[in-house]
């Protein structure tokens, strides 16, 4: 008989130990972390807890969250303890990285083709992830390692959710780190959304998850506003020589280049996309998480941010999706287009993908980086237009004469 009262969190990184874990202990769950790394499995286990320095409501004060009740098991040395883990109970949490999704994918279909035998019940699986297409690459790691008595029941019984996490979590203070090594800092952040018409099952009983309409929508919203602005914000601010990103957070000219203008143009395009309004949009997907971001207790930086260039100036991803919608909708994307420039004028020889993207600029310029990170055609003049644009705006940043 299944464990109702059991989750397994396959990641523990921020958003699976800062937030989807204090989701669950608030329910009363048990909760089973997956991780990649045996050192940090050993860790979890020897310490038996961990705090969460979670902003409040207001976010103008820090509180203290003990995460304990949990065991950690290792994907790599433990992998048969991580499938039996999966097979007890009918919820899987994956807060993970696109480049994870091969393994744990392989690690699902172990389960997945156990249950099957079993006869066990429904299994959900929620993607706490912040890319696009997320379901499609999940299915498509699972898929090839289904035993074909498998197939019927992973048909009708596993659910594969797309979610909005609507917490940030970061790298925690020197001074956090002095008191727990394990610790997470993170915002107050808010119940998880769902896919309503994804889930196979009950949702977890006593946790704070909110079944939604539209979630493709919702979700191409939070990429293309929530995200870019973060994304926007931090290059603004390593550009205006900024520390922080809460620094950048509280600089009028970045909150009228990111938070309003480059925001507004985004809206545009999602409104573009679905079929909706820039009213609809701003009503019923609406939100403003620039103030998690101007939290004075955070010391997030902007590498972490603005690290895996590859896929952030993919063509559907944060700056370029929004921005060929905005174009296809008739409106010219100024400031998203600015965005996309920072991110070439940005340089960390720390981050490889950075690293590269700089070796195709010294080499084929703008355009070069268009084609090959955003997957761009100048010989298509929408496309062209826009990367016209980028390349005028980089042109313009990069000589922009610097304040003494």
């Amino acid at each position: 008989m299944m464990e109702k009262k059991e989750v397994v969190i396959a990641g523990a990184g921020k958003i699976g130990r800062g937030y989807l874990a204090e989701l669950f202990r608030e329910g009363g769950y048990h909760l089973t972390f997956l991780v990649h790394n045996p050192e940090v499995t050993h860790e979890l286990n020897r310490r038996g807890s961990y705090l969460i320095f979670r902003g409040s409501k207001d976010e103008q004060s820090v509180e203290e969250v003990k995460i304990d009740h949990y065991t950690a098991l290792c994907t790599v040395t433990q992998q048969e303890e991580c499938v039996a883990a999966m097979c007890r109970t009918p919820y899987v949490m994956l807060p993970v990285y696109p480049a994870a999704c091969a393994d744990l994918g392989r690690l699902l279909a172990q389960a997945i083709n156990r249950r099957a035998r079993e006869g066990a019940g429904v299994l959900d699986i929620y993607l706490c992830v912040n890319f696009l297409q997320a379901t499609k690459l999940l299915r498509a790691c699972i898929e090839p390692h289904l035993e074909p008595a498998a197939e019927a029941y992973y048909r009708e019984k596993v659910g594969v959710i797309e979610t909005l996490v609507g917490r940030l979590c970061v790298e925690p203070t020197a001074e956090m780190k002095a008191r727990d090594p394990l610790s997470i800092s993170a915002g107050y952040g808010s119940a998880l959304r769902a896919d309503a018409d994804a889930v196979k099952g009950e949702v977890p009983p006593g946790v704070r998850i909110e079944l939604q309409d539209r979630l493709p929508a919702r979700f191409t919203y939070k990429i293309w506003t929530t995200n870019m602005r973060h994304f926007g914000l931090s290059l603004y601010g390593d550009y205006l020589g900024y520390t922080y990103v809460r620094e950048a957070a509280v600089d009028p000219y970045v909150q009228k280049c990111v938070r309003e203008q480059a925001y507004d143009e985004a809206v545009l395009g999602v409104a573009e996309a679905y079929g909706l309004s820039a009213e609809e949009v701003r009503r019923d997907f609406g939100g403003d998480p620039w103030p998690t971001w101007a939290n004075p207790a955070s010391n997030d930086g902007f590498a972490r941010v603005v690290a895996d260039m590859r896929r952030k100036l993919s063509r559907d991803d944060r700056v370029i999706g929004p921005a060929m919608a905005c174009l296809e909708s008739g409106h010219i994307p100024f400031f998203l287009a600015s965005v996309a420039a920072l991110a070439m004028i940005y340089d960390n020889e720390e981050d490889a993908s950075c690293r590269e993207l700089h070796e195709v600029l010294d080499r084929e310029g703008v355009f070069g980086v268009l084609r090959e990170f955003s997957g761009l055609n100048e010989e298509v003049p929408r496309e062209r237009q826009l990367m016209e644009l980028i390349q005028a705006q980089y042109i313009s940043l990069l000589y922009r004469p610097k304040q003494a």
